[in-house]
């Protein structure tokens, strides 16, 4: 006897691969014949996660066209297949798959575009972060400052690619008209910060020497840690200046001084 757990692993196997295999003797027939059913749920399957990969994606689609979108999410679709019931998540691993399809083609930057709306979404439901008041840091012993760790807002991401992604994603969005200049893939990468506002998704080309310390706080570095790997590789790092563009854009949630190491 077939167990219920079986039975539901062979209808989604049959609905995702599109072949019902041993479902048919499962379905009544009641005026629609079995494969026919089947065929219906499999329909509002694709549709609603094409539904949802199409409302995070949608440059991406703008890039691409609709018809190789849709491919595309189809293929996704059967590789990673939705584990929830929520579908506001499905397209978490959508920049991983295009890097497998599209690595040392012409149009390997759609990786780094991906990973850009995937972040995009992130922010947008990722808890609210309140910044910190600067002047907490003025509070600290001087003989501290090395020891600090920033705590970042959740609401934040930090996309850098070699691309010029932020003006990419820019020429792509609704109302961004006809006179939009040629974009070159080879013009420069850009790092971009996307953090929540009030009432939008703000997105910002961000400095590289700050785009650097802000991948070392993000991992959890000390800032003297941070500073010492940063220099190493950028002697002439602005540390004030840096500083200075991530507590402008209300990046830190919080700070605290690290135990000493005896």
């Amino acid at each position: 006897m077939t167990s219920l757990r079986d039975l539901q692993r062979e209808f989604c196997a049959g609905i995702l691969s599109g072949d019902p295999g041993r479902m048919q003797q499962w379905v009544v027939d009641a005026g629609i014949a079995p494969a026919q059913r089947l065929q219906i749920y499999r329909n509002n399957t694709r549709a609603g996660f094409l539904a949802t990969m199409q409302a995070s994606f949608p440059v991406i689609q703008r890039l691409s066209g609709e018809d190789w979108f849709a491919q595309s999410v189809r293929g996704y679709q059967r590789l990673f297949p939705s584990q929830s019931g929520d579908l506001q998540f499905v397209g978490e691993r959508y920049a991983q798959h295009l890097r497998a399809e599209l690595a040392a083609t012409p149009h390997a930057y759609f990786e780094d575009v991906a990973r850009l709306e995937w972040a995009y979404q992130e922010v947008l439901t990722a808890a609210p972060g309140a910044p910190f008041d600067p002047a907490d840091l003025r509070a600290i012993d001087p003989q501290d400052h090395e020891r600090i760790v920033f705590e970042l807002r959740p609401d934040l991401r930090l996309v850098q690619s070699e691309f010029p992604l932020l003006t990419i994603w820019k020429a792509n969005q609704p109302g961004a008209g006809d006179d939009v200049q040629p974009i070159r893939l080879d013009q420069g990468g850009q790092a971009v910060l996307l953090i929540r506002r009030d009432d939008h998704v703000e997105l910002r080309e961000w400095p590289p020497l700050t785009a650097a310390l802000l991948r070392q706080i993000s991992n959890g570095a000390q800032l003297g840690e941070a500073v010492a790997a940063i220099v190493a590789a950028f002697p002439d790092f602005d540390l004030t200046q840096s500083l200075n563009h991530l507590l402008a854009a209300q990046c830190v949630a919080a700070i605290h001084i690290a135990e000493a190491i005896s």
